[in-house]
């Protein structure tokens, strides 16, 4: 396992690989996500039980909008979600030891290059009081657009 103190990298050449998600992924993803929950980074003020996790994770494995990131080991995810026609929104999840070093943009980098996800503006819903991830998506290329909302418009490459 990876000491914390050793992983300095912030830089675009991290050797990062995405991959859809399988179900040997089901605990990782909802650990990070129960992880988010408990320190207040999401909408969300519900941990998710194994059952309520298995069913979602599921349908995200068949849309095949969930990725995993892994440098190593496991670094997060990243998921996307229709919102409607045009626009997806986006989430991104990141284990503790990997914030901060360049881990998170290459990850939404990556996932926003893939060509499922390119004809889709991407949304980013953001709590008020989190401005580590505000920082975050404006330095991705987001654009503030309204109250706690950033989009970056569709490539159509």
């Amino acid at each position: 396992m990876l000491n914390n103190k050793h992983i300095k990298i912030k830089n675009n050449n991290i050797k990062m690989k995405i991959r859809y998600a399988n179900i040997k992924d089901l605990h990782f993803t909802k650990r990070l996500y129960n992880q988010n929950v408990l320190e207040r980074k999401t909408f969300s003020k519900k941990i998710v039980s194994l059952n309520e996790h298995k069913i979602w994770f599921i349908n995200k494995i068949n849309e095949k909008m969930l990725f995993i990131c892994s440098f190593k080991d496991k670094v997060g995810y990243v998921r996307y979600d229709y919102i409607n026609k045009n626009s997806l929104s986006v989430s991104i999840a990141i284990k503790e030891k990997y914030k901060r070093k360049g881990f998170g943009k290459q990850m939404l980098m990556k996932t926003l290059k893939r060509k499922k996800i390119t004809n889709f503006n991407i949304i980013a819903s953001i709590k008020k009081e989190n401005l580590i991830s505000k920082s975050f998506f404006l330095d991705s290329g987001f654009k503030f657009l309204k109250k706690n909302i950033y989009m970056i418009k569709a490539s159509h490459e």
